[in-house]
């Protein structure tokens, strides 16, 4: 049976990864997160354990690490507040760098696989989408601690896959707010939704970064690989579909520009990323925007 923990248990991914993994009795799992665990987890389950401990206490992550003797960690944990990166430095530091490097450190010491995800906000969104050949320019705090996480742990020569992925939606998680979520409830609220027309990305179902990460931690497939939704198309073309799916008011989607926003850190306008690697190598294929939003709703009205 293959030992498997996620760290950040409570977040976005990790739900679709408890969710994929349910079904499969090969595999005993381990959940650690800093905060309590609800949603239907079974502590009493035999393949499902649960423990608590906070990305800000590396001794007492590795201390839970070393009891449970994982053959694969799946780091589900960072810092996506791409604003809030740009005035809590040291946070971001903390999360998206040195916390995948204490665990890159722990998996070349005990010969575990590293799974860790990190993002298309790497780039400079210049020329986007990108494939794993480009070469990374990030532009904000965020981009540049996420490639910092991501150089650390090639560094340190642990096996290891790295995981790019971009603009994650899906069912569950206690973490913020995903981009479909807030559409959906700022509609619902018949509430205006101003959404961008010149920032492009290729949205990722987390079903299918779930997926793609099981392939990646039975094979042990070493390096770096880009996940992403089959659509390329505008934040503005991606909360008119949301509206359409969801029967909810396309007239309520307002578009404005990036510079009208006025963020506090710089965003990629074309970023995204393209998959064809990970798809060709494990013989699938990613979601587009439709068929990922109506299986995420169908999920949500069970």
């Amino acid at each position: 049976m293959k030992k498997i923990a996620i760290t950040g248990a409570r977040g976005k991914i990790a739900s679709a990864l408890i969710e994929l993994y349910r079904s499969r009795t090969n595999v005993q799992l381990l959940l650690i997160s800093s905060k309590t665990i609800t949603g239907g987890i079974e502590p009493e389950n035999e393949r499902f354990s649960i423990a608590t401990a906070s990305p800000h206490d590396f001794e007492s992550y590795k201390s839970v690490l070393r009891a449970f003797r994982p053959d694969v960690i799946i780091n589900t944990i960072g810092y996506t507040d791409v604003d809030g990166c740009e005035t809590e430095r040291d946070l971001a530091q903390l999360l998206n760098a040195r916390f995948p490097e204490m665990l890159a450190r722990y998996a070349r010491t005990f010969d575990a696989h590293l799974i860790h995800y990190s993002t298309d906000y790497v780039f400079d969104g210049a020329a986007g989408p990108y494939d794993e050949t480009q070469i990374p320019r990030p532009i904000n705090y965020y981009g540049k601690t996420k490639l910092a996480g991501e150089n650390t742990i090639r560094a340190l020569g642990c096996s290891h896959t790295i995981i790019r992925t971009n603009v994650v939606y899906g069912f569950g998680g206690r973490a913020k707010n995903d981009f479909v979520e807030w559409v959906i409830r700022v509609c619902s609220a018949n509430l205006p939704v101003r959404a961008v027309v010149d920032q492009f990305s290729n949205p990722t179902f987390s079903a299918d970064i779930a997926l793609a990460t099981a392939h990646f931690a039975e094979r042990r497939r070493n390096g770096l690989y880009h996940v992403g939704g089959a659509d390329y198309c505008s934040r503005y073309e991606f909360a008119l579909a949301i509206a359409r799916v969801f029967d909810l008011r396309t007239d309520l989607i307002e578009s404005i520009t990036t510079e009208q926003l006025n963020q506090k850190a710089p965003r990629p306008l074309r970023g995204g990323l393209i998959a064809l690697q990970a798809e060709a190598e494990l013989g699938i294929r990613f979601s587009g925007i439709i068929n990922g939003l109506v299986a995420y709703r169908r999920r949500i009205r069970q």
